[in-house]
């Protein structure tokens, strides 16, 4: 009996400590970036294989694969920290380009590490992923999760990337509201395994309109985790991107008169679809993250939160549903003609499996 219960001991105490010390995140890139950077301070060039063991780590091979080159890292790393190349450095330091705002992150962060150093233990320590999963879920149709989504931090921008893994720059995380942020991104994660869009099957006309109603439906419905707060009338967001959001928020409703005429051409043009959902989905501003926000905000005010979670993973559901909302609202808010509900139902019932 005494060793049953030690072993039950064991085994809470192992599970308490996946749950509550972030086992999900890697830190290996940072530990990386401080070898090079000490190298470069040093005048050093790093080897090849000190390179690579830099740009092999899950953050870095996720941003170099996706986004970034290793020339981009090598090339502005080597100028932000290398005295032998300070003249080179001042000279694109006066510039205003994306290069300067890189060159000046990095001495950002050179001049601050030893405030990273004590967040990166911080990290450690506190309970993230308890936090972030307790905002996540009440915007899932699920009540707990088995695992959590990998987290890589790195320094790369004032920035983090919704990708597989997660990616984070670790001097961004003081600098805004880190647990919101990964709040957001675990409901991508938990949201794409749900999901029962068939998005092989979509056909190639189909595609352009499937993107644009996927953004939407994804990004408004994360949003309702992370940006509620922006809208407070006590709350002062000062940032570019959040007075910028707020701006395309309050344009929705032309936006969704614009998509609702094209899409009335689109149910009834099969030639021409691939070219009408091109224009859908070029139209949406900050990838649907506004126009979803918009959509989603309605649904939970007219229909309440498990309506609005029952969309997740369903982009037609979620139009459907938005659409009924905008009903029980009277006139304020635009709605989607007869034909274009008929062109969500067929399309939902051609691309969800398992409804």
């Amino acid at each position: 009996m005494k060793r049953i219960f030690i072993i039950l001991i064991l085994f809470v105490s192992v599970q308490y400590g996946q749950y509550y010390h972030n086992s999900n995140f890697d830190f290996s890139a940072i530990h990386e970036f401080w070898h090079i950077v000490d190298l470069l301070s040093a005048n050093i060039e790093p080897s090849a294989n000190e390179w690579n063991n830099l740009f092999d780590t899950p953050g870095y091979k996720v941003l170099t694969r996706q986004e970034f080159t290793k020339d981009f890292f090598k090339r502005n790393f080597r100028l932000a920290f290398k005295p032998s190349l300070k003249k080179e450095l001042e000279e694109n330091l006066k510039k205003s380009d994306r290069q300067s705002y890189y060159l000046h992150y990095y001495l950002k962060v050179k001049n601050n590490r030893k405030q990273l150093e004590y967040q990166l233990n911080k990290l450690k320590r506190r309970s993230l992923n308890k936090e972030a999963l307790d905002l996540t879920l009440r915007y899932l149709p699920v009540n707990n999760v088995s695992d959590f989504p990998p987290v890589a931090f790195v320094i790369f921008e004032n920035n983090g990337r919704g990708s597989s893994p997660i990616v984070v720059d670790l001097q961004a995380t003081l600098e805004w509201d880190f647990i919101s942020f990964l709040a957001h991104e675990f409901h991508h994660f938990y949201r794409n395994k749900l999901t029962k869009l068939n998005y092989g099957n979509i056909s190639a006309a189909d595609r352009p309109l499937v993107e644009a109603m996927i953004k939407i439906e994804a990004e408004g419905i994360a949003d309702r985790v992370d940006k509620k707060k922006w809208f407070a009338t006590s709350y002062r967001e000062v940032s570019p991107y959040a007075v910028e959001f707020k701006r395309e928020v309050k344009r929705t409703p032309q936006l969704l008169n614009k998509i609702n005429g094209l899409l009335k051409m689109y149910a009834g043009n099969s030639a021409g679809r691939k070219k009408i959902g091109n224009e859908i989905l070029s139209s949406i501003p900050q990838k649907g993250h506004p126009a979803g926000y918009f959509m989603a905000t309605l649904i939970e005010e007219q229909l309440g939160r498990n309506e609005l979670k029952k969309c997740v993973g369903n982009p037609f559901r979620f139009f459907i549903t938005y659409n009924n909302a905008a009903n029980l609202a009277g006139n304020r808010y635009p709605k989607f003609s007869p034909k274009v509900l008929r062109l969500f139902a067929d399309l939902e019932n051609k691309y969800i499996s398992n409804r």
